[in-house]
Formats: C-alpha cells, sequence, structure tokens
C-alpha cells in the first residue's frame, strides 16, 4: 500500500492576498474579494496535489487558510463578546523568553515589543455567529478541490484550549475552566458549520497541548494538570460528529528556537490518544522531536493503539531550509508504519506545522516549501 500523505493547513499567502489582510480590521477577506481568494487558494491546491510538477503529490490537503490572517486571529469575526478597540497583548513565560534570547534574539525582541501578539480584548461572554462563513469557506474549497481533482479536503479550526492562551478570559469568566467549556461549546457550532458540507473534513488546530506551557501562567494552573481538560474540551465539542472526519493537530509552537522547554512526549501522549478524533496530526521531523516515533513504539507496546486513530506523523520540518530528501522522509515513516500495534494503513505522511502560522510569519520561503512537499510525496511512494 501507498503511505498517504497530508499537511498541516497553513500555506503562503500570495502577494494580493497579504495586502486585503493588512488592510482587513477583522483577520479575514470579505466575500467582495472572492475572486482574489479563489485564485490564491486554487494555487495551494495545485501546490499540494503537484508540488513542483510532479503528477502525483499530497491525497489529503487543505485550501491553505489564504482567506484568514491566522488560525486564531480571525475568531473575532466569527464570535460576539470582543471589544470593537481595546487589545491585550499575550505575556509570555520566563523560560521562554530566556531561550530565545539564546537561541533567536531577533523573535525574543518581537515578543518583547508585543506587537503583532496583542490580540482582541473580550468585554463579554464569547457566542459563535460564524455558521454562514464558516459553510461557505467549506463549500467553495469543495467547489475547487472537485474541479482541480483532490482525493480528500479538510479545513481548519482552533480548539477551545488554544484560544484560551491568545485571549484572555479573566474578568469575564469565573476562572479557566469555565472559560475554556464556553469556549468548546461555542466552537462546536463551527466544527458542524464544516461538517454540514459533504466532502470536507475538520482539523482541529491545538497547540496548547504542547506549548501551553511557554505562556506566563495562563490557566491559573500547572500545564500537566491542565492538559485533560483541555482534551476533555476538544472531546465535548466533537461530540456526535464523525470521528473519521475529525483530525487534531498538536505541536510545540511553530518557531525557530532551542525548543528545550518543550514537554516531553511521554507525558502528552496518553493524554493524546484520548482524542475522540480519526487523525492524529503531530511534529517528528525536526531534531528536538525526531524521536517521538520511538516514544509511541514504547507505548503501544505496553498499551496498545486505539483501534480508529491514525497518525499522520511530521517528516517534514517546516521550520528550516534544509529539504529533506525523499529518502529520509521514507525512512522517518517506516519507523512508525512498522509498529505492529499501529501498522502502516494507520500511518500518514506531513509536515509538522503550517507553512505561514500567521500572514506575518514564516520559517522558510515559497520556493524551498514546494521542494519539501515534493520530497514528501516522493518519499511517502518509497515506503
Amino acid at each position: 500500500m501507498t503511505i498517504r500523505t497530508t499537511m498541516t493547513g497553513s500555506y503562503f499567502r500570495t502577494p494580493e492576498i497579504e495586502e486585503l489582510l493588512k488592510k482587513s480590521p477583522t483577520g479575514e477577506i470579505s466575500d467582495e474579494h472572492r475572486d482574489t481568494v479563489e485564485k490564491a487558494e486554487r494555487r495551494a491546491i495545485r501546490d499540494q496535489l503537484h508540488p513542483g510538477g510532479i503528477e502525483r503529490g499530497l491525497t489529503w490537503i487543505s485550501n491553505g487558510e489564504q482567506r484568514k490572517s491566522g488560525y486564531t486571529t480571525y475568531i473575532p469575526n466569527r464570535f460576539s463578546g470582543f471589544s470593537k478597540t481595546e487589545k491585550i497583548i499575550s505575556q509570555i513565560g520566563d523560560d521562554f523568553f530566556n531561550e530565545l534570547q539564546e537561541s533567536n534574539p531577533p523573535l525574543a525582541q518581537a515578543f518583547a515589543g508585543g506587537s503583532p501578539f496583542a490580540f482582541d480584548k473580550i468585554e463579554d461572554k464569547l457566542q459563535y455567529t460564524g455558521e454562514k462563513l464558516a459553510k461557505k469557506e467549506a463549500e467553495d474549497f469543495v467547489k475547487l478541490a472537485k474541479e482541480e481533482g483532490a482525493e480528500r479536503i479538510f479545513l481548519n479550526a482552533p480548539s477551545p484550549g488554544i484560544l484560551t492562551l491568545f485571549y484572555t478570559g479573566k474578568g469575564v469568566y469565573k476562572d479557566h475552566n469555565e472559560f475554556l467549556f464556553d469556549l468548546s461549546k461555542e466552537l462546536a457550532k463551527e466544527y458542524r458549520a464544516i461538517l454540514s458540507v459533504d466532502g470536507v473534513d475538520l482539523q482541529i488546530d491545538a497547540p496548547d497541548i504542547g506549548v501551553g506551557s511557554i505562556f506566563k501562567d495562563p490557566w491559573g494552573f500547572e500545564f500537566n494538570d491542565a492538559l485533560p481538560y483541555h482534551v476533555e474540551a476538544i472531546n465535548e465539542a466533537i461530540a456526535g460528529l464523525p470521528q473519521d472526519r475529525v483530525r487534531v493537530h498538536y505541536c510545540y509552537g511553530n518557531y525557530s528556537g532551542a525548543h528545550t522547554i518543550d514537554p516531553h512526549y511521554g507525558n502528552i501522549l496518553p493524554e493524546l490518544v484520548k482524542l475522540k478524533a480519526g487523525t492524529l496530526v503531530g511534529e517528528m521531523a525536526n531534531p528536538r522531536h525526531a524521536g517521538d516515533p520511538l516514544i509511541i513504539r514504547n507505548y503501544a507496546r505496553e498499551h496498545g493503539w486505539p483501534k480508529q486513530l491514525n497518525i499522520a506523523a511530521g517528516v517534514i520540518d517546516v521550520k528550516t531550509p534544509f529539504v529533506e530528501s525523499p529518502e529520509a522522509v521514507a525512512l522517518k515513516l517506516k519507523s512508525l508504519a512498522e509498529i505492529d500495534e499501529i501498522g502502516p494503513e494507520r500511518v500518514l505522511g506531513g509536515t509538522d506545522c503550517g507553512f505561514e502560522t500567521f500572514s506575518w510569519q514564516d520559517n522558510i520561503t515559497y520556493q524551498v516549501a514546494v521542494k519539501k512537499l515534493r520530497s514528501l510525496a516522493e518519499g511517502a511512494a518509497l515506503v
């Protein structure tokens, strides 16, 4: 069998899209620019299906998140309860800042300055109002995907937990868990709006499962103690939805740095496997997490592996310009496919994270990304 391939979601915005997003007060491009959005989404689709001009590229693709400035920054456009004028700067932890000063001083300075890490203030309990926008995006994507011959597609939406990192509920919600589970109930409406469209799957972006510890006391209790609640919040939001159409992405932050303060995978894996999703999409390509398949193997041998749970392993590092060879991709995928408790039919090849998480942030060039996607497809074919 051929190992299936995918990526995490965000892709390079076109220059036209970048200009529109700079002018957008909502973090989302309105329908009056639909021709520009369609052109950008079509490019993202084609680059995934035929990277570098090859006939067979990725098998499970995204729309590149072209109409949004970021996977969390569009949220105020689909909720009521946000201030129209006030913003709050996310506060990072001392350990994270110190590590960035050692390994990536320019990024440390960007965080120290606050911008663009300022997010709309919450002034009332949030209520989801974006069903029409979510459904329209899904319908547009299905149309384009059919025209381009895509096998399978997915749309992204944030997890309840990641929103508690970017937006503070203090002063509106009595505590972290009230905020978290209220978000779970409201985001469930976005998840259902996406999945109400035949032919599109849902990816829930949940970096909070891996990066919660880098922020400054965002939850009021320890990171490891918070994890079970964050997994439960996702499970409550997807209750009753078709499991095979839901993916959950976890990572440790899409930034170049030492990542020595990342939580150990052995501590978060037991929580990840409790997710009622069909596929985990995780970070395993970069040197800090390339050994995580060994942790998976040991866990699966001791505890087994959920019968319906696939794993899309990051075998492409989106934070380095080194282009993985097809053989390197194949070697990484084999390390998972040969775990008896999982098997090749439940393994996919993917990317560690999105290529352009926010419209103002990417780590590599567009040209290098296309070469990486080609290596991903060619490497999977070698397994």
